[in-house]
């Protein structure tokens, strides 16, 4: 074996990750994208929440990227902070947005106050409670990002037996699922979970924008 042999190995997986945060970052415009097409049109409060959570998940993504390209002190330091509570921000804003949409689907007369809907952004607070425990951030992390997960399924899900518009968001929902799933089954090969929440991301703001052009009232 040549002497730049496990360089050569190293830079060639460096390569191979790198393409996961890269689809990522082209799904999170596209959610940024549509998320604002959204708002601007309906001026909606959840799809206000989504952009800034695809935003949020976007600059989280450049982080990632950024960490693997380019090593040092200050740039490892920074990348990892901004990627760590770049990811309770965003889930944050998801379970936000996704009270939002529970609230919606109510009858005007049972509907909760709206500010309810900021009780998530709560949860960067406990965060702040756990934050030099890596064990107890791990499982606070993997809980918000279940949570998030079941709390669309179960939504999306009510929304689709309604009215089966919505199954193209539910579908979304399902492969959102199943990223948690594999990202939690086989952690080793990331690029699976990264592949299906980048799917998931497509599927899901595509069936809201189908959700938006053939909109058919409850």
């Amino acid at each position: 074996m040549s002497k730049n042999a496990p360089g050569k190995i190293i830079n060639q997986k460096i390569a191979e990750m790198i393409w996961g945060p890269i689809i990522l970052i082209i799904a999170g415009i596209f959610a940024t994208g549509t998320a604002f097409y959204l708002h601007q049109k309906n001026n909606r409060l959840k799809f206000l929440g989504l952009l800034f959570a695809a935003a949020v998940f976007v600059t989280v993504e450049f982080a990632v990227l950024f960490h693997l390209v380019v090593k040092g002190y200050w740039a490892d330091l920074i990348t990892l902070w901004v990627i760590e509570w770049g990811h309770i921000y965003c889930l944050a804003l998801i379970l936000s947005s996704l009270l939002l949409f529970v609230r919606e689907s109510k009858p005007e007369f049972s509907q909760f106050p709206r500010v309810y809907a900021i009780l998530p952004l709560l949860s960067i607070v406990s965060y702040l409670l756990v934050f030099d425990t890596v064990m107890l951030k791990d499982w606070l992390i993997s809980i918000y990002q279940g949570g998030a997960a079941i709390v669309a399924l179960l939504i999306y899900g009510i929304y689709t037996y309604r009215n089966s518009i919505y199954r193209t968001v539910a579908s979304g929902a399902i492969l959102f699922f199943a990223s948690f799933l594999t990202s939690l089954i086989i952690p080793k090969y990331p690029i699976v979970w990264q592949l299906l929440l980048a799917a998931s991301i497509i599927t899901t703001f595509s069936g809201y924008l189908v959700v938006e052009k053939h909109f058919v009232p409850d």
